[in-house]
């Protein structure tokens, strides 16, 4: 009896030390980081604009001339983003079939016992 004891208390002490260990650990990773959100920061520069990659340049030239002309002149881009696009029918319809695909089979005949006792062969099909 007293081995299992012995075995019991080791596990028990095992378990502890590792969560120990896994608090410390995160504890000393949660302080680097209350660290670093509370280190001065360098003051920002003005923002500058945010180009999408593979928006060409000459695009981005005639974005610009054509919300100066419409805005004003005082107005600053700060982003060129492509809309989002629709998506097409066929995903859809693929959804559509498998969503059907689902459906509770009535034709299969009895799948629980009868009151007689007798479980039905479904594999027969409907008997008349």
């Amino acid at each position: 009896m007293l081995d299992n004891l012995e075995l019991i208390g080791t596990g028990f002490a095992v378990v502890m030390l590792v969560l120990a260990a896994l608090w410390g650990m995160s504890a000393l990773v949660s302080l680097a980081f209350i660290r670093a959100a509370a280190a001065p920061k360098p003051a920002a520069p003005a923002p500058a604009p945010v180009v999408a990659p593979g928006v060409p340049p000459h695009h981005l030239v005639a974005i610009a001339a054509a919300v100066a002309e419409t805005l004003g002149a005082g107005v600053r881009i700060t982003r060129v983003a492509a809309p989002g696009h629709k998506v097409e029918g066929w995903p859809m319809e693929g959804r559509i079939e498998t969503f059907t695909a689902h459906r509770i089979r009535t034709d299969w005949g009895p799948t629980r016992p009868t009151l007689g006792g007798e479980t039905p062969d479904i594999l027969r099909g409907h008997q008349p």
